[in-house]
């Protein structure tokens, strides 16, 4: 028999999108500024562009938080799959955008 060794960590996903989603607002607030100072309509642009990004990362980390609650009465399978709310709702967005 050979020994089974590996790492058991597990890394918390909501831990990463909530810091994705930090930086990618603070990247939005800074070209909105940008592109103020330099009344640049194209950097204006990119900016509201980059704010649906920075909402779509914001709705996938508050339904990735919210889908570690536990089961209850109403929800006896639990909330695990509101992640998978936010994929769909994300793509809708996408398929509506183009």
């Amino acid at each position: 028999m050979s020994a089974h060794h590996h790492s058991h960590a597990h890394h918390h996903s909501g831990e990463r999108i909530g810091f994705a989603f930090f930086l990618n607002f603070i990247f939005t607030i800074i070209e909105f500024i940008g592109g103020a100072l330099t009344n640049s309509t194209a950097i204006m642009a990119d900016a509201v562009h980059d704010l649906g990004d920075t909402l779509a990362i914001g709705l996938g980390w508050i339904l990735d938080k919210s889908g570690q609650k536990e089961a209850d009465h109403g929800f006896t399978y639990g909330y695990r799959r509101l992640s998978l709310l936010g994929a769909l709702i994300n793509l809708a967005c996408i398929i509506s955008y183009d």
